[in-house]
C-alpha cells in the first residue's frame, strides 16, 4: 500500500506513530479526528501496517502487508456506517471476533464513529474497557467532540490538519485532467480520491455548465433562475443527494468567487474564466446576501426535504434580494 501520501502531507501524524511503534508504547485505541480528505483512513492502515506486519512494521513486502494493500486481512476488521448510522449489531459481531482466541494482534477500523447509535456507543465504550493486550483500534472521525464523552476519554485523539486544495490540483494536472476542472474540483474537496472520481464523473461537467448558467443569470437583467433551472438542470432532479450536495457546493464556491472578484482578490479564484466574460450588475452587498442564502440552503439539504421546493424556495428568495433592491 502506498503511503507516500500521507508521509507528505500528514508528517506529524506519521512521526507521532513512528516513535510510538521504535518505542513499543502504542495505546489501544485511538480516535483519529480531522476534515474529510486529510487522510486519516491511509493513517489508520499505515498503523495497522505497523502492528501487523512481521518485518518490522509496514515493509511492504511481506504477506500480511501485502493482504493489507488488498484490503484482505484476516485480522484486520473494518466498520462502516450502515446506511446513516453505525448500529449496534456491527459492534456486537465486532466484540464476538476480538473474543475468539487468538495468539495474533489485531486491528478494527471504525470509520464515522460519531455517526454511531447511542446503543451502538455504549457497546463500544464496553468493548473498548475488556479489549485484550494484543488488541488494537482506529476510531475515524470528522470531528472528535462529536463522539461519546467516555470514549473519548478512553483513546487517543490524534489531530489530523486539511489538506491543501493545491495537493489536489497538482495531483489531478498530473493525472491529465483540464486545467480548469482540476482548479474547480479542487476547491471543491480536499480529497485525492473523491477529487480523481469527480474529474472521471460524467455528472460533472453537466453540474459545472448548470452552475455557470444559473450563476450568470444572477447578473442578468431579466433573470428567470427558477425557469433556468429546471429547464437546464432538469437531470439533476431525480439524481442521488450527493450531486445536489455538489451543485449546492459549486454555486457556493461560484458566488464566493463572485466577492473575492469584486474585491479584486483574484489569486485563489476557481471560475476566474467565467468572472473575466461577466458583467456584474449586483452590488457586493447583494452578492453577499446571496451567498447566506445559498449556505442556508446548503444546511437545510441535510435534512429530509424536498427537493422540489427547496429549490423553488432558494431561488425566490435570491431574486427578492435583487427585485427588492431595484
Amino acid at each position: 500500500m502506498d503511503f507516500s501520501n500521507l508521509f507528505k502531507n500528514q508528517p506529524k501524524v506519521v512521526q507521532l506513530l513512528n516513535n510510538s511503534h521504535e518505542k513499543d508504547r502504542f495505546v489501544h485505541t485511538y480516535l483519529f479526528s480531522g476534515p474529510k480528505g486529510s487522510l486519516k483512513m491511509d493513517a489508520a492502515y499505515y498503523f495497522a501496517s505497523l502492528i501487523l506486519c512481521k518485518n518490522g512494521g509496514a515493509c511492504g513486502k511481506c504477506d500480511d502487508c501485502k493482504r493489507l494493500s488488498r484490503f484482505v486481512h484476516p485480522r484486520l476488521f473494518l466498520i462502516s456506517p450502515d446506511g446513516e448510522n453505525i448500529k449496534k449489531e456491527q459492534i456486537e459481531k465486532l466484540e464476538h471476533e476480538f473474543s475468539l482466541t487468538s495468539d495474533d494482534k489485531r486491528v478494527f477500523i471504525i470509520k464515522d464513529i460519531d455517526k454511531a447509535t447511542p446503543s451502538a456507543s455504549n457497546s463500544l465504550l464496553k468493548f473498548l474497557e475488556s479489549m485484550s493486550d494484543d488488541s488494537y483500534g482506529v476510531l475515524l472521525t470528522e470531528n472528535s467532540f462529536q463522539v461519546l464523552p467516555t470514549i473519548r476519554s478512553r483513546s487517543a485523539i490524534v489531530q489530523f490538519q486539511p489538506m491543501n486544495n493545491m495537493v489536489v490540483y497538482n495531483h489531478l494536472l498530473s493525472n491529465g485532467i483540464d486545467e480548469t476542472y482540476a482548479k474547480i474540483i479542487s476547491h471543491l474537496t480536499n480529497n485525492l480520491s473523491e477529487g480523481v472520481g469527480l474529474s472521471n464523473n460524467e455528472m460533472f461537467p453537466k453540474l459545472v455548465n448548470l452552475v455557470e448558467d444559473i450563476g450568470m443569470s444572477m447578473e442578468s437583467d431579466n433573470a428567470n433562475l427558477y425557469l433556468v433551472f429546471f429547464e437546464k438542470g432538469n437531470f439533476l432532479l431525480k439524481a442521488d443527494k450527493k450531486y445536489h450536495e455538489y451543485f449546492l457546493d459549486l454555486l457556493i464556491n461560484l458566488q464566493n468567487d463572485k466577492i473575492k472578484y469584486c474585491y479584486y482578490l483574484k489569486e485563489d479564484i476557481a471560475f476566474q474564466y467565467l468572472l473575466d466574460t461577466c458583467t456584474f450588475r449586483l452590488s457586493i452587498d447583494q452578492e453577499i446576501k446571496i451567498l447566506d442564502i445559498l449556505l442556508t440552503f446548503r444546511q437545510r439539504l441535510n435534512t429530509n426535504v424536498n427537493i422540489d421546493l427547496l429549490y423553488t424556495e432558494m431561488f425566490v428568495k435570491i431574486e427578492n434580494i435583487y427585485l427588492r433592491e431595484e
